[in-house]
């Protein structure tokens, strides 16, 4: 339950500010009755959201790589303590008991 709170005020907190944040670049607030076509309007946005997903999944991956490379270069001790959330950075499940 803990983790669907925080989910729900997250979206609040953004929702709430892009409100403001479309206030502030129209005049108003969203009407749906306005000239938009808000399938198109949607659709566009859902586009860049992917995008931006996909950035990230890039800026991760690189990163990790990074991350890969300078532990290599580090004793087998630190690097059985760090691999487990290596793995979970890329999309694995987190097994260690701390």
């Amino acid at each position: 339950m803990l983790n669907l709170k925080r989910s729900i005020d997250m979206f609040e907190n953004i929702a709430l500010k892009q409100e403001a944040k479309g206030i502030e670049k129209y005049g108003q607030r969203l009407n749906p009755l306005d000239r938009y076509d808000w399938l198109r309007m949607a659709a566009e946005e859902q586009v860049d959201g992917f995008k931006y997903l996909h950035a990230e999944i890039e800026k991760r991956r690189f990163a990790i790589g990074m991350i890969k490379g300078i532990l290599s270069e580090l004793d087998l001790d630190t690097l059985k303590k760090v691999e487990p959330y290596l793995k979970l950075l890329e999309g694995g499940k987190h097994e260690t008991s701390d």
